[in-house]
C-alpha cells in the first residue's frame, strides 16, 4: 500500500469514524479501494462487526464532484442488483414461491411496531 492510499484511507476514516448501524469504530482494514483515478477514488468501508457497507467517492484536487456522485449511484445500483440476483437465485434454488410485500403488510408491521416493547423472548415463547 503506497503512502497516498494510506492518506486517503485515513481521511475517509477520520470523516466516518464509526459504523452508523452498530457504532463500532472503523479500522484501516475496513476500507477497500474499488477503483482509482487521478482525480477520484471509489472506496467501500465495511463494518467488521455488522458487515454494513458504505460506498465512498473521494474527489482529489479539481476532480468533478458531480461525476463522483454519479459513480457512487452506479456503484450502489450495481451492488443492489447483484444482491437481488443472489436472493433471486437462492429463491429459485429453494423453489420458494413468495408474494411481494403489500401495502397492508407494511401497515400491519407498522402498527405492530408502534406497540412493541422490544421483548423478543416474550414474543417468541408460547403462553
Amino acid at each position: 500500500m503506497d503512502t497516498t492510499e494510506k492518506q486517503i484511507k485515513r481521511i475517509v476514516l477520520d470523516r466516518m469514524e464509526r459504523c452508523s448501524v452498530c457504532h463500532r469504530g472503523f479500522q484501516p482494514d475496513d476500507v477497500q479501494v474499488l477503483s482509482r483515478k487521478s482525480d477520484m477514488w471509489m472506496l467501500m468501508v465495511s463494518c467488521g462487526e455488522c458487515h454494513a457497507r458504505n460506498f465512498v467517492a473521494a474527489v482529489i484536487g479539481d476532480g468533478d464532484a458531480e461525476e463522483a456522485q454519479l459513480a457512487l449511484r452506479r456503484l450502489g445500483e450495481e451492488h443492489l442488483r447483484s444482491r437481488l440476483e443472489a436472493v433471486t437465485e437462492t429463491d429459485e434454488d429453494e423453489d420458494v414461491a413468495s408474494e411481494p410485500v403489500s401495502i397492508d403488510d407494511v401497515l400491519e408491521i407498522h402498527e405492530f411496531l408502534q406497540g412493541f416493547d422490544g421483548d423478543f423472548r416474550q414474543l417468541f415463547t408460547s403462553s
